[in-house]
């Protein structure tokens, strides 16, 4: 388009605006006039405004889409563009500086998670992003963790020295509502412009986005695009514990550790091969009011538990040596320390029945744990 000359001298203080589309809602591009006062001063001194950097027209052009799509109700169609949260946007990571994003489910807490966290540790803070309520939206069997929720304190406080600064691993859970439509280019601008982190770390087989639509080699160049620096691990093996089982009992050779892999063997029994997937022995955690509730035999040496009071996966049925201790917080097991008292447990179809070695005293307690030895 030709214009006056009257009018082409105010476009000498143009700048260009980034021509994209935002979750799925278009955003101008081309030159924007600048003209009147300001025009004719930066003609008469012959400069220009500063030029941001992509980054920055990156980070500005998506918060403005951002409050539009909010504005709009939060989400548009599920199959063509991404979704906001329900209120307000995404919160920022508080309380570390410079945090380092770690992606995965960490259900097990196992020594392939242990091992994306100490990556993260390289690059800032590491903390451990997963997302709660998936199972109920996608229609899945809601089955307890394998590493229960008030022992995950305890965990991540022991993987402290595995860390290169030695800071203790931080959780953060996002709402999966409040990312299941976000497209994978969407999800990864969250992360960097809204949550603030300084590095993104995954497993290979790691995928993510509306549909599973991304990889983690796609997760590699939205990094690179979005000036962030992402790290692909490799799955972690062990020596033994994944293939068929030797004539001892045990498995033999190396397989990638997995929480369905862990699942597995719980359900079979196999808590030595467990150990070594999580680098600890299982621990099996239920409430002391529960317990004296639903136990038939209420205290001394031996008790009944039924299995839906256990705050995490039982082990299939079997007789199992245990090591028990137990907590007077109800929030964490993270002080229950030094030798415990001896005993087995006898895991059958409706309850557990555990026979310890002394007399078990459960008053002023509220957690009871048994470390499968």
């Amino acid at each position: 388009r030709t214009f006056p000359r009257s009018r082409r001298s105010g476009l000498l203080g143009a700048r260009p605006l980034l021509a994209s589309t935002v979750m799925g809602l278009p955003v101008r591009g081309g030159l924007r006039a600048e003209g009147g006062a300001r025009g004719a001063a930066l003609h008469s001194a012959n400069r220009v405004p500063p030029a941001r950097t992509t980054r920055e027209w990156e980070e500005a052009t998506w918060r403005r889409a951002r409050r539009r799509v909010l504005a709009l109700g939060g989400h548009q169609s599920e199959c063509t563009t991404s979704a906001g949260p329900s209120e307000g946007g995404f919160e920022r990571i508080e309380g570390v500086s410079r945090p380092a994003v770690a992606l995965g489910k960490f259900n097990a807490l196992h020594l392939g998670h242990r091992e994306l966290i100490r990556r993260a540790s390289r690059m800032g803070h590491p903390c451990l992003l997963s997302f709660s309520g998936m199972s109920k939206i996608l229609g899945r069997v809601s089955r307890p963790p394998l590493t229960a929720t008030v022992d995950r304190d305890r965990v991540l406080r022991g993987w402290s020295d595995a860390m290169a600064n030695g800071s203790q691993p931080k959780e953060v859970v996002i709402p999966f509502k409040d990312v299941r439509h976000l497209q994978p280019e969407d999800f990864v601008k969250v992360l960097v412009y809204e949550m603030g982190a300084s590095g993104i770390v995954c497993g290979e087989n790691y995928r993510f986005g509306y549909r599973a639509a991304g990889d983690a080699s796609l997760l590699s160049e939205l990094g690179a695009k979005h000036e962030i620096p992402v790290c692909v691990v490799d799955l972690v093996e062990t020596p033994r514990g994944g293939g068929a089982p030797g004539a001892g009992g045990e498995e033999q050779g190396p397989r990638a550790i997995s929480s369905s892999r862990i699942s597995n063997l719980l359900a079979e029994g196999r808590m030595g091969a467990i150990a070594e997937m999580l680098g600890r022995e299982y621990r099996l955690v239920v409430g002391c009011d529960d317990i004296l509730r639903g136990a038939r035999g209420g205290g001394g040496r031996s008790l009944s538990v039924p299995l839906e009071s256990f705050r995490n996966l039982v082990p299939g049925p079997g007789t199992y040596p245990v090591s028990v201790v137990a907590s007077g917080d109800e929030r964490t097991t993270a002080d229950c320390a030094g030798p415990g008292i001896a005993g087995t447990v006898r895991v059958g179809e409706l309850d557990a029945i555990l026979e310890c070695s002394d007399d078990l005293d459960l008053e002023g307690e509220a957690l009871l744990c048994m470390d499968f030895t």
